[in-house]
């Protein structure tokens, strides 16, 4: 496969047109690889005639934004260097694509082998990117500017709500009192666990029971509250309402899973911060992460503009080897 013949549908989720579960089961292995993140859905394919039958099934894509040769090339590289994140040069997203690109190739497809080499070669570039251009940008993850939120003190109980690829990047980093986990399915949960203590074997850390019950009640209790699933209008209410039944001098909620639409029914709730704050939090270094974000969008163009006629041929079965998939540790 050439990069000229890659096409790329790119769907921000803050006003989704379609579920990753809905374009997974419409594209199917031989047809796409979908890419899901937290802050958007990534459908990358072969060839203008499968994106054209995608948008015939789809109808609802052609709300994506498309790109095709050295432009998807060039996009790709921005989104795995977390460019296109609205925290700009964060990290997790490469996680959460290498993570994708696991469970995409351990079922083989010829879609699969012919991605083969091109995402060998991504993640190589996105690497290279980010060690020269983005090094020293500062702690560029959610996970630390939840930290620095919380004010990192030792001490009171967190309630950590939901166990996606958010809750994944964000628990390690979270270093008050007792960690309690909640989430629907109870061993998502349980597996979020093992992570925070493959971290830290002493980490006080407890799944609660999956039940609507289990966590109203710590919502009741808890010290701080991280949310890392999106807002729920009906579950919400009753959220709000347990947290209110307590005095929160010094408490804090938050919420990485809120929208626009959806901030009117949290205002003024005690404690509240959300992904706005976050950002604001990184404010006094911006010349200096401007500089450094807009040196790295043009190195992605510059690698995209190299036009290479074909990708490397990858050995197969051997990603595991390749050093763009060494660990990202907080």
């Amino acid at each position: 496969m050439t990069w000229a013949e890659l096409q790329v549908l790119h769907f921000d989720t803050a006003e989704p047109a379609l579920s990753p579960a809905e374009l997974e089961a419409a594209c199917g292995l031989q047809q796409a690889w979908v890419i899901a993140t937290c802050q958007r859905t990534v459908v990358m394919t072969i060839g203008r005639d499968a994106r054209d039958q995608l948008f015939e099934r789809l109808p609802a894509a052609s709300r994506a934004q498309a790109y095709s040769g050295a432009e998807a090339h060039a996009f790709l590289l921005r989104f795995a260097c977390g460019l296109e994140s609205r925290l700009p040069g964060e990290t997790e997203v490469f996680g959460q694509i290498k993570e994708s690109w696991r469970a995409f190739s351990a079922t083989p497809s010829l879609l699969s082998r012919q991605f083969e080499g091109c995402v060998q070669r991504l993640f190589k570039d996105t690497k290279e990117i980010r060690a020269t251009q983005l090094s020293g940008l500062g702690s560029t993850s959610y996970g630390s500017q939840v930290r620095r939120l919380l004010g990192g003190t030792g001490r009171g109980t967190t309630l950590l709500v939901g166990a996606g690829a958010l809750a994944q990047a964000v628990a390690p980093w979270i270093d008050t009192g007792e960690l309690l986990l909640w989430n629907r399915t109870h061993e998502r949960a349980l597996e979020l666990q093992a992570l925070v203590l493959r971290r830290d074997a002493n980490r006080t850390c407890r799944v609660l029971d999956s039940s609507d019950d289990a966590e109203l009640a710590a919502w009741a209790t808890a010290d701080n509250v991280v949310m890392c699933i999106p807002a729920d209008d009906g579950r919400d209410t009753a959220r709000i309402a347990a947290w209110a039944s307590k005095s929160r001098q010094g408490s804090h909620i938050v919420h990485l899973g809120m929208s626009q639409s959806t901030a009117a029914q949290w205002k003024g709730v005690p404690g509240l911060t959300d992904l706005s704050a976050l950002f604001a939090m990184l404010r006094a270094q911006s010349d200096q992460r401007s500089a450094q974000v807009a040196r790295a969008r043009r190195a992605c163009s510059d690698k995209a503009a190299l036009g290479l006629a074909h990708c490397p041929v990858a050995a197969p079965n051997r990603w595991e080897d390749h050093a763009a998939f060494a660990t990202i540790s907080p």
